[in-house]
């Protein structure tokens, strides 16, 4: 007991103990940020990372790559007017080759680089029109054709230059123009067949449907006289087979595995049950809005492939989907957009396509049943409405197919119905 003043005070004595034979701590000196990026772009860093709702510590290694980022610049002589992908690139290798590389600071790369873009100091790559090829300048223009006179997304437009745009590089003339008369029925299954070498049935489907697209592209717009794209064979090992659903116990082992009372757990019931009775895409219910949703009417307005279409809103998702969005509305931070289904790790905003359907695979595992993606529980809705009674029409019209052709796959999963089609041993056909 030690007395001070009339105050007593207790002794306070060290838990822990340093070895005697432990070197001594060096003289630490606060780190200040140096380069052409301090102070200004750091700290629009800071405040947009808590916007998007970053906690402190995933922050601050986001900030931490931002300024190292800042001090290379600084030594490479370059400004904040000189951001580009090209010095960026050079940034990541100059990273990458150090004695140490910090790999979580390098998982941080894709966060900043959305920094840099969404605040203007990162601009979209700009082709000029007097450097791009004549491929180039082809690719551009299929690709505007595809988004306005087709209706294709972004995502499925991209996908589609990426299987098909080196098509072009094979017609290429002496003078750089491209010569559209080599073209050729072999010529572009070769193509097909090396392009596809290293991919799988689907994605080998898929190039034949980019580079089909690109022929029709270049028909309507006069650069082929004739139709190539049935000269393209079908790959193999791409027949289509019969739509596969999931049973009721399939189900209801997903619903399982989601905890109604936590946030993360009713937005994953509310998703398999809008999937399951609704039939939406994955990419429908990822741009799904909460403007979509008619409450007083029952509705739902589903957007998907440039198109719309209404849907009644049964009574179990809509009670699936206020659980979710009452607990959604207590989320902090909260949501950046106002979409339903929104991630739970920063930055709170529109869930992606793959993130939809990597959910319900993540719950198929947690239920223990074999890998389930959600297209499947798509087939399940379509299939439910047949088994019940419903029509192709009815079918149609939930799926919101254009066609009624695409809907006819799932009359070769009806038994009931094919059954009565068949004639018994025995008995003389009507």
């Amino acid at each position: 007991m030690v007395t001070l003043a009339g105050t007593e005070c207790l002794e306070v004595r060290s838990v822990t103990k340093r070895s005697l034979t432990a070197r001594s701590y060096p003289v630490r000196v606060p780190r200040v940020p140096v380069g052409p990026l301090t102070p200004t772009v750091l700290g629009d860093c800071s405040q947009w990372l808590s916007v998007q709702g970053y906690s402190p510590g995933s922050a601050a290694g986001i900030v931490n790559l931002l300024e190292r980022f800042s001090v290379w610049m600084q030594v490479v002589g370059a400004g904040v007017d000189d951001i580009s992908e090209e010095l960026l690139g050079r940034f990541v290798v100059a990273e990458r080759t150090r004695d140490v590389v910090c790999v979580t600071a390098m998982r941080s790369l894709g966060t900043m680089r959305r920094f840099l873009r969404s605040g203007g100091y990162l601009g979209a790559v700009a082709v000029e029109s007097g450097r791009s090829t004549p491929a180039q300048v082809a690719v551009t223009r299929w690709s505007s054709w595809m988004r306005e006179y087709c209706g294709l997304t972004e995502k499925t437009v991209v996908a589609r230059v990426h299987y098909a745009a080196g098509l072009l590089d094979g017609l290429a003339a002496a003078d750089g123009e491209l010569d559209w008369t080599r073209l050729d029925a072999s010529g572009i299954n070769a193509y097909v067949i090396e392009r596809g070498r290293p991919y799988g049935a689907v994605a080998r489907a898929h190039i034949v449907t980019a580079v089909r697209c690109l022929l029709r592209w270049a028909l309507s717009t006069g650069h082929l006289d004739r139709d190539l794209a049935a000269a393209i064979l079908k790959p193999a090992g791409s027949s289509r087979s019969l739509p596969r659903g999931v049973d009721a116990g399939q189900v209801a082992g997903l619903l399982g595995a989601c905890d109604p009372v936590t946030a993360i757990g009713a937005r994953d019931r509310a998703l398999v049950v809008i999937l399951v009775r609704l039939g939406l895409r994955a990419g429908e219910a990822a741009r799904l809005r909460l403007d979509d949703i008619d409450w007083a009417g029952g509705l739902v307005k589903v957007t998907g492939k440039g198109r719309q279409h209404v849907l009644p809103l049964p009574d179990d998702v809509g009670q699936a989907l206020e659980a979710w969005l009452r607990l959604r509305m207590r989320l902090r931070p909260p949501a950046l957009d106002r979409a339903v289904f929104v991630r739970m790790n920063a930055p709170r905003q529109t869930m992606t396509t793959s993130g939809i359907s990597g959910i319900i695979a993540r719950l198929s595992g947690l239920a223990g049943i074999d890998p389930i993606y959600a297209h499947r529980l798509r087939h399940t809705a379509a299939m439910d409405v047949l088994a019940s009674g419903g029509s192709l029409a009815e079918t149609k019209e939930l799926l919101g197919h254009v066609y009624t052709v695409t809907t006819m796959a799932y009359a070769k999963v009806d038994l009931a119905s094919l059954r009565e089609l068949v004639v018994r041993f025995g008995q003389v056909p009507r």
